[in-house]
């Protein structure tokens, strides 16, 4: 499970989405890029570029871009690959627009965006039934077992189950409990990695999955 799937970790991840500005990191890129708009590209300047952009982009965005281990770029969400890009001069999503590059990455980073804000209101729609089952034990875990297949639905469905998805989707049942106001022990932790089984480019069968999110909310109620 990726280190950052912490205590409090979903709520900075939570807080920083809504101060997010494209329009004034779209400003910030075009800055940064402005050098290869003129003159001749060379691998060297191309390079320079691109740590640029991912300083940039790791001192600007927060924590749902830091924290999230979903960068831009990163193999499983969004829809931008590094190495096939216009800093690489590669195909197939090579362009030699600036502007165009830095629409492609903004499209990138709010797909990215969009999905957390979805994990979020599946969160919230948890907790609001975990809170409504009051002391009642096996409603409670009755609540937290449906917020996480719902969480790990989600993630198979928006990452069409790419190699690494599973490690999302850890991570989002982390951020699940955290949301609904349940402690995140490490033997809670230690019952999530267990209890999950998952594969590259398959989601669990629905009855698996349900039977494993049954377990830990049991235990972590």
């Amino acid at each position: 499970m990726n280190g950052d799937a912490s205590a409090f970790t979903w709520r900075r991840i939570r807080d920083s989405l809504d101060v997010y500005s494209p329009e004034q990191l779209a400003s910030r890129l075009r800055d940064v890029l402005a050098p290869l708009r003129s003159g001749g590209i060379h691998v060297a300047r191309l390079k320079q570029a691109q740590n640029a952009v991912q300083d940039l982009l790791k001192s600007e965005l927060g924590a749902w871009y830091t924290m999230s281990g979903l960068p831009l770029g990163n193999e499983v969400l969004g829809g931008y690959c590094w190495c096939h890009s216009f800093f690489r001069q590669n195909p197939p999503h090579y362009t030699a627009d600036v502007d165009e590059n830095i629409q492609l990455m903004l499209a990138s980073l709010e797909r990215i965006r969009a999905f957390l804000y979805a994990l979020d209101g599946v969160y919230q729609t948890a907790r609001r039934q975990l809170e409504a089952a009051a002391d009642d034990k096996a409603l409670r875990a009755k609540a937290l077992a449906e917020g996480l297949v719902r969480t790990v639905d989600l993630t198979a469905e928006t990452t069409s189950c790419e190699e690494t998805w599973y490690s999302v989707a850890q991570d989002a049942m982390s951020w699940c409990i955290e949301a609904m106001g349940l402690p995140l022990s490490d033997a809670t932790e230690e019952l999530l990695d267990a209890a999950f089984v998952f594969e590259s480019w398959v989601a669990p069968p629905p009855e698996v999955l349900r039977a494993a999110a049954a377990r830990v909310a049991e235990a972590a109620v």
